[in-house]
């Protein structure tokens, strides 16, 4: 029988973001406000770059994809409703992004923008589900400064893998970024000065979405479909 452990997160650094996440009322799917915690003025979505497998380095854009197979590219956007996502010969992937890691050219652009509004503070910068899987006791959280987000990284992936941090805030808690362990965007709360840094930055690719928006692989397929 598999045994499913559950943690506390009382008393952690974890505690206040825990007690702000959630959803009101029931609907399809997972929306926003299962990731990001309430009372930030603004919310985005960072969509993940795609990298072709070929070790060229070339990338692709989600707009870019969806506008040239004439389909909308929106705030729900699903990996799963892009045409071509397979080679129809070898089944093999095309185009990838894995789940659960902001490519690095989006982090590091990310972590830019985020400067100013975070000055000297420390940064908390945390994983629960990936220490769940990779057997730890507890969350594991690392506090470092802003740029020392790669030197965390590199620190952890021993014990939780290359993914996340899947959240980081500053002490001052003026805005927090998660990458959810099985997506493959990362949604962040600020204000909105900070938002409309994000979304100027030309490193990266941003739409504005709210608490109800869904985030789910299915978010824009039927809501029957499994």
């Amino acid at each position: 029988m598999t045994q499913i452990r559950v943690w506390t997160y009382e008393g952690t650094e974890l505690a206040w973001l825990q007690e702000r996440l959630g959803r009101t009322g029931a609907g399809p799917g997972h929306v926003v406000s299962e990731l990001v915690p309430s009372g930030f003025e603004v919310y985005l979505r960072v969509f993940h770059r795609f990298e072709a497998p070929d070790g060229s380095g070339r990338t692709r854009r989600w707009r870019t994809w969806a506008e040239g197979a004439g389909i909308d590219f929106h705030a729900e956007s699903s990996y799963y409703s892009l045409p071509g996502r397979n080679d129809a010969g070898s089944g093999a992937l095309v185009w990838e992004s894995e789940p659960g890691v902001l490519d690095g050219r989006s982090r590091g652009a990310l972590a830019r923008c985020l400067a100013d509004a975070t000055g000297e503070q420390d940064v908390y910068f945390a994983y629960n589900l990936a220490a769940v899987l990779w057997g730890e006791e507890e969350p594991l959280v690392r506090r470092a400064r802003l740029a020392g987000l790669e030197s965390v990284r590199e620190e952890v992936a021993a014990r939780v893998g290359s993914d996340g941090p899947e959240f980081w805030w500053p002490q001052d808690r003026s805005w927090v970024v998660t990458t959810d362990y099985d997506l493959m965007s990362t949604y962040v709360g600020c204000s909105d000065e900070t938002a409309r840094r994000i979304l100027d930055d030309d490193e990266l690719e941003v739409l504005p979405v709210t608490p109800r928006t869904r985030v789910d692989w299915y978010a824009d397929r039927a809501p029957h479909v499994p």
